[in-house]
């Protein structure tokens, strides 16, 4: 896997991250935007990494946690 393709995964993700911190003012958008991106350089990432596409089927929701 190309690492500057990972760094700039983990930039996107800190990015968002600091963006959520309190006494920040964050917009919809802009976060939509880099989780966006986020998918795009993953999806890049794994057509670098397996010589394939990605296939949409594999991106499903979580199931929601079982409370005990």
């Amino acid at each position: 896997m190309n690492p500057a393709l990972v760094f700039n995964i983990a930039e996107l993700a800190l990015s968002l991250a600091k963006s959520q911190l309190p006494g920040k003012t964050q917009h919809d958008v802009p976060v939509a935007d880099t989780l966006l991106d986020i998918v795009r350089k993953g999806a890049q990432a794994y057509q670098q990494h397996t010589g394939e596409p990605l296939n949409p089927l594999l991106i499903r929701a979580e199931e929601p946690l079982q409370k005990p």
